[in-house]
């Protein structure tokens, strides 16, 4: 999106008898006070300096891969893993904190 700037001095004209008519004609553009600030240059500066760094990360990647070949990972079972330890917390907290209201229940009766 770009964003534009007029600067127009405006006159009124009388033609034949009729209604007042605004006539504009271009005035001299000022220069901007301050800093003029080009949001998409700045956005493609950055995603470039964003790209650039992936890149230079695979690079770095594929060395340490190729170096040390033994040891492989597994990211998507270490999250299966740990989401299955939060949802058994999960659950025993739900038993728990019913087993402590039957328990409140009983011993008010």
């Amino acid at each position: 999106m770009d964003t534009v700037y007029y600067n127009l001095t405006a006159r009124r004209v009388r033609v034949s008898g009729g209604p007042d008519l605004l006539k504009f004609s271009p005035a001299p553009a000022e220069a901007p006070a301050g800093e003029v600030l080009d949001f998409q240059r700045c956005r493609r500066k950055l995603e470039t300096k964003a790209a650039l760094a992936q890149l230079r990360e695979a690079e770095e990647e594929s060395r340490d891969s190729e170096t040390e070949e033994s040891e492989v990972s597994f990211p998507g079972l270490r999250r299966e893993r740990a989401a299955g330890w939060l949802e058994l917390c999960a659950s025993l907290s739900v038993i728990a904190v019913s087993a402590a209201a039957v328990a409140a229940f009983l011993i008010t009766i």
